[in-house]
């Protein structure tokens, strides 16, 4: 009997009672160890989010792992997305929990991880938890660059403001019970008798609580005139909109402090370095002696310049340019996404996004809830302006109503769009596609990017190959599965087996479904092919294998 350790995490921003509740998904792992006849060690119980593994409850359980790796076996927890929502950390994981000889799985997206093929769906089922809240990010970052735009300042108030709402119950800054400190300091400082140390101290003894580098932001603060600020964006400029809150100081007074401002401040003048164009990979690639960064530059020869990558004294290692181009070229082509393997990552991930909307879809009872308090809504306010009720009994249910109703739309906001979703994966295995000619016709700046997105740390060159121990999991699995894929071009036409068709699309079946299936299909492989390579195909283990074909021989 095995023994296995249960994961539970529920994030404080996710909705109980949506199969994401901590008790739910215990209780599910509890009847799956009951099936499986798995002997349940400890449970782990989180209520925090999975951007990273800083948690409180992970910790501790790989605490409990390192401590009694010899009796575990086994880490299982409902899905993919509760163990992580950041694909780079994941697989970083994954390999603490293998170098302990424990195995992780999800038992609503299991997967055997022997099979190289498999790990394109465990690139899938990470990759689309941190796609969706890039996505989530992205649309609450365009709300509110779209309410800074009309004027309205959403997010924590600043100091001397209140968050407070209008009328039709969107945010609002009222005056606060500083708002008077505020007005004196800007008006203490347009004096240019004090500086901003003596101002602020004044200030925190009548009740101001605030510290330098705070109080030197708050001066420079347009909110306070009426101003909203708006950060530059993409191709957006930065700038300041009109607000609708009340201000608490005049433009003039604004400007009169800044002018007071920027007379006193020291200004330091910084000539930044260009990059050089030549040496798109400085600063990326370390020497393998001394593991230093190599720097660039070009000597002259007897009839010609000679441009290296070389290490400073005393270790001098250095290599052509020429030949760096020629290896970084090289690698770039094993990364890039051939035909097939986009063909079936992209399947896989409609096939991934349409049974996540699937299982987020609202019914027709929700929408028929919408109608129905949409209606409600309505009929108290012509209850209302019948007199039948006063504005007291109106205003409480007219509340109400308005809070069941946001949370229903906010569940239709959060609802799955698997087409645009699956845009933004199609857009990233294209340019994969043809990475190598990417970065060959980018200039200096695409280059570094495209550099600094494959290696999150830098990387070495060994044997006229690259070398790194931290390089993006997606592209090291593509490599392999390219590898495999073109290994399998010099085998014998009588012995190749659809690895798209034999394991990629037969995940869900049971090990004796897989075998039965394939032995309808290659009858006469079973003699010609070694069974490690049917057994490796068909994602069961040799000695599965080995039985199973026993019985079919006894029959």
């Amino acid at each position: 009997m095995k023994n296995v350790i249960l994961y539970v995490r529920v994030s404080t921003d996710e909705q109980a009672g949506r199969g994401y509740s901590l008790r739910d998904q215990e209780q599910k792992l509890i009847n799956y160890c009951q099936t499986n006849n798995l002997n349940i060690l400890e449970i782990f119980r989180e209520d925090y989010s999975a951007k990273t593994f800083k948690r409180p409850e992970f910790k501790k359980l790989l605490d409990y792992c390192k401590k009694n790796k010899k009796e575990v076996h086994q880490l299982i927890f409902i899905k993919w997305d509760r163990f992580s929502r950041n694909t780079g950390e994941s697989y970083q994981m994954i390999s603490v929990f293998n170098e302990l000889a424990i195995e992780v799985n999800a038992i609503e997206q299991p997967l055997d991880l022997s099979i190289p093929e498999q790990g394109l769906m465990l690139a899938v089922y990470l990759s689309i938890p941190q796609v969706e809240n890039h996505r989530r990010s992205l649309n609450i970052i365009s709300g509110m660059r779209r309410a800074f735009k009309e004027g309205r300042y959403v997010g924590s108030a600043p100091k001397g403001y209140e968050n407070g709402k209008d009328s039709a119950k969107k945010p609002l800054l009222i005056p606060g019970k500083s708002a008077k400190l505020v007005q004196e300091a800007f008006e203490l400082m347009s004096t240019g008798l004090y500086n901003q140390i003596e101002v602020m101290k004044k200030l925190n003894k009548k009740g101001l609580s605030t510290t330098k580098t705070p109080f030197s932001n708050l001066l420079k603060n347009p909110i306070y005139y009426g101003g909203v600020p708006i950060k530059a964006y993409k191709d957006e400029k930065a700038c300041i909109a009109n607000g609708i809150h009340e201000p608490l100081i005049s433009k003039a007074l604004f400007d009169q402090v800044q002018d007071i401002l920027n007379n006193r401040r020291k200004k330091h003048h910084t000539n930044h370095k260009k990059l050089n164009d030549t040496y798109p990979l400085k600063g990326f690639l370390l020497c393998p002696k001394c593991n230093n960064a190599l720097t660039g530059s070009t000597s002259k020869g007897r009839s010609k310049y000679y441009s290296y990558y070389h290490c400073v004294s005393p270790c001098n290692s250095r290599y052509l340019l020429e030949d760096v181009n020629l290896w970084i070229g090289d690698y770039l082509k094993t990364i890039s996404m051939e035909a097939p393997v986009k063909k079936i990552f992209e399947d896989k991930i409609k096939e991934a996004l349409y049974n996540e909307r699937d299982k987020k879809q609202l019914g027709a009872k929700h929408y028929e809830k919408v109608i129905n308090i949409e209606a409600k809504l309505q009929r108290l306010q012509d209850i209302y302006i019948d007199g039948d009720i006063d504005k007291t009994e109106y205003q409480i249910a007219k509340t109400r109503y308005e809070n069941i109703l946001s949370e229903l739309k906010d569940k239709e906001s959060e609802a799955i769009n698997e087409k645009e979703v699956f845009e933004l994966y199609k857009n990233a295995t294209e340019k994969i596609k043809n990475i190598g000619n990417q970065y060959i016709q980018s200039n200096i700046e695409d280059k570094r990017r495209i550099i600094g997105s494959i290696f999150p740390n830098n990387f070495q060159f060994e044997n006229k190959k690259v070398r790194t121990a931290d390089m993006n999991p997606y592209l090291i699995k593509i490599a392999s599965i390219n590898g495999a894929s073109r290994g399998k071009k010099k085998r014998d036409k009588s012995k190749k087996i659809d690895l798209s068709h034999t394991v990629m699309d037969n995940l869900s079946l049971s090990a004796e479904e897989r075998f039965e299936k394939f032995c309808i299909k290659y009858p006469t492989l079973l003699q010609k092919v070694p069974q490690k390579q049917i057994a490796s195909y068909i994602g069961v283990t040799p000695e599965f294998f080995s039985k199973m074909k026993s019985k079919l021989l006894k029959r």
